[in-house]
């Protein structure tokens, strides 16, 4: 399965993703684009940011991930 796919729940170590600071999980909304940089494909992702205890941000985010570092993880709130 494809780790960055509309309706998955992501997590993305600090330092695979670019815009923000700390972890980021993330609910797919949408996939931008993907491609190589510097050797390793990355994907401009937008979504909504899951927050500890389930719930969802409001407002979308977007971020630029590496897609051999986004886990897909279980978000049971929403």
């Amino acid at each position: 399965m494809d780790r960055l796919t509309v309706g998955v729940a992501i997590r993305v170590p600090a330092e695979a993703y670019r815009t923000g600071e700390g972890p980021l999980t993330l609910l797919i909304t949408e996939v931008l684009r993907r491609g190589p940089f510097q050797g390793v494909e990355w994907a401009e992702v937008r979504g909504h940011e899951v927050h500890p205890d389930g719930s969802l941000r409001i407002r979308q985010s977007s971020a630029l991930v590496r897609v051999d570092q986004a886990r897909p993880v279980e978000v049971r709130s929403w």
